[in-house]
């Protein structure tokens, strides 16, 4: 890799069960670790400007629970609920999650996101592990991409704020 950053969002399936996103950040680990588990800063990158978060709740130990809500141009909520199985800071953050919607629930599936220290940036490797084939093709054809990447184009901006 040259001197600039891989702004790029890679998305594999490295199993019938996951999907893998990979993405470079021009900020140390720890930075992007705090960035993705404050309220604070979730706030600022987590949904989208036709989405805006209208709740954020954070219990970050093990066996603690999140819920982030966003709200749609029509006043629907979409929830993001789960619960932390392992924080190691600012190297990996295990938890199950689910979204909640106005009209279902989805399965809950298993988040794990990995943050390798490449001298003063990080690389964030964020594996959902889903319980069928078929779930993790829902979400991945959901247009997982076109979600993901301007939040992590957003996420960018507030790791440089930081720094």
């Amino acid at each position: 890799m040259d001197a600039r950053i891989d702004k790029t969002l890679k998305i594999t399936t490295p199993s019938d069960l996951e999907i893998a996103m990979t993405r470079m950040f021009d900020a140390p680990r720890h930075l992007v670790f705090d960035a993705m588990t404050t309220p604070e800063h979730l706030k600022r990158w987590l949904g989208c400007a036709e989405m805006p978060m209208t709740a954020c709740e954070i219990d970050l130990r093990v066996g603690g629970a999140y819920r982030f809500t966003l709200r749609s141009p029509d006043g629907r909520d979409t929830t993001l609920q789960g619960v932390y199985r392992e924080i190691v800071r600012p190297e990996r953050l295990v938890f199950v999650e689910r979204i909640v919607l106005p009209s279902y629930t989805t399965d809950e599936y298993q988040v794990t996101s990995s943050f390798a220290d490449l001298g003063g940036k990080t690389r964030l490797t964020t594996t959902i592990l889903h319980n069928s084939k078929e779930n993790r093709d829902g979400h991945l054809n959901s247009g997982i991409e076109r979600g993901v990447t301007p939040a992590y184009d957003r996420l960018a901006d507030v790791v440089a704020g930081l720094a």
